[in-house]
């Protein structure tokens, strides 16, 4: 793997849990990245897709800060 290659690698740990808010039981969503390991929550899978084909974008992208 070349040296610039290193850079545009993402890694996380995704939690998925059902809860039950007394009426319903919907599942629940967290990403954790492994290098930050800052969390981040999300309502549903489409708000994931948005946020990792967002990250992605950005991360090949050769003008953007990451």
């Amino acid at each position: 793997m070349k040296k610039d290659q290193l850079h545009a690698y993402l890694s996380y740990l995704l939690r998925l849990w059902l809860s039950n808010d007394g009426e319903k039981n919907a599942w629940r969503i967290s990403l954790e990245s492994t290098q930050t390991r800052k969390r981040k929550g999300f309502a549903s899978i489409e708000e994931l897709v948005v946020y990792l084909e967002r990250k992605m974008d950005s991360w090949s992208s050769p003008n953007q800060d990451k």
